[in-house]
């Protein structure tokens, strides 16, 4: 049975990843801040019990976090909802690069260097020999996403985001800071491979939204994670019209989760950055799917959806490369539906709104 080590795993993408690294034959070791958040993907999860562990890791950009960690355990593979790496013999030295960037909603994120750059690029372990590989990070490496670029780009895995420190540092913009430290973080992946010529391959898989039914602890309804906030905004009277498409593209989280397993055992994957899913999406896309659902599947929807607004013909949809990727980690023809999609996670925040009045 493979020993896998999941970082920050009470996060939105962590909990499929080990979803579905559990359904696969792995057992799992998650890594949290806190003890307490150990102990409450246990509860929410006891189909997960005698599978499943956590170690604390309060402090991911401390020198030496990792040592203990691996010195006492013999991991098969590594992996981050942001990054996933495998080995294919007993790890004696390693590299973890704790890749995740604050998210752009909390506003107490203000300064580039402190909030962003640093946890991005320096989160990270001793930096040595290994047998590590497979990493994952997130399509805004590329873009910022405006529709300014969505006319004049056609995204394909070679390209960069234009953002530089000095001009996220300049800007103190969130969503600025948070391209950037993603594209920062995963070139000091590549200069890392490219200067240490380590024994291990990189992966780096770039999704754009992720949707789906998140399964990972939550303390309220409003604790959802960035994007299944979003989504439940479009349906909890936040709108009376739908609002602007913050990015026209998106990815199931569970086919996220699945092309991270896939990476794991792909030769094809080595070395390479895929972007994936590319399906199309407008927020009156979600809307309407949501609208069709409450007439059958999902009648608690009914009368809570915004009007449309027309936004939808105004969008410029990205035009991303997504062939390679998806067809490499078998995700061709394989996508779920967005009423798949988007009734599973409406579905399920409706369960967890239910949860969360009971208990008041």
């Amino acid at each position: 049975m493979p020993h896998t080590l999941v970082t920050g795993a009470n996060s939105f993408v962590a909990a499929h990843i080990i979803s579905a690294l559990i359904a696969s034959g792995h057992s799992v070791t998650g890594s949290v801040r806190r003890a307490a958040a150990g102990e409450e993907v246990l509860e929410w999860h006891p189909e997960w019990n005698e599978k499943f562990e956590y170690v604390v890791i309060s402090d991911y950009a401390d020198s030496g976090v990792w040592d203990e960690i691996f010195k006492t355990n013999k991991f098969d593979h590594v992996s981050h909802s942001n990054f996933l790496m495998m080995k294919n013999d007993l790890i004696r030295r390693y590299q973890i690069v704790h890749v995740a960037a604050p998210m752009v909603d909390d506003q107490s994120n203000t300064d580039y260097d402190k909030n962003w750059l640093y946890p991005a690029v320096e989160g990270g372990g001793a930096c040595t020999d290994s047998q590590i590989d497979r990493i994952s990070g997130s399509i805004n490496a590329l873009t910022m996403g405006s529709p300014e670029e969505n006319a004049s780009t056609i995204y394909v895995n070679e390209f960069w985001n234009p953002i530089t420190p000095e001009k996220a540092r300049e800007a103190q913009n969130a969503y600025l800071s948070y391209c950037s430290s993603k594209k920062e973080a995963e070139k000091a992946v590549w200069d890392f491979v490219s200067s240490s010529s380590p024994h291990f391959s990189v992966t780096v898989l770039l999704p754009a939204l992720i949707f789906g039914p998140p399964i990972q602890p939550v303390r309220g309804i409003n604790g959802l994670g960035y994007s299944s906030n979003v989504f439940h905004s479009l349906w909890n009277n936040t709108y009376s019209e739908v609002p602007p498409t913050t990015f026209p593209s998106y990815i199931d989280v569970r086919d996220l989760a699945a092309a991270h397993l896939r990476a794991l055992s792909n030769p094809e994957a080595a070395n390479r950055r895929f972007l994936l899913g590319g399906e199309k999406l407008t927020y009156t896309d979600i809307v309407k799917t949501l609208a069709e659902l409450s007439q059958s599947d999902i009648p608690q929807l009914e009368g809570r959806l915004p009007a449309e607004s027309g936004e939808d013909e105004n969008v410029v949809f990205a035009r991303i490369d997504v062939a390679e990727g998806n067809r490499i980690l078998g995700l061709e023809g394989k996508l779920r539906s967005k009423k798949t999609t988007f009734g599973d996670a409406a579905k399920r925040i409706l369960e967890l709104e239910q949860k969360f009045q009971a208990s008041k």
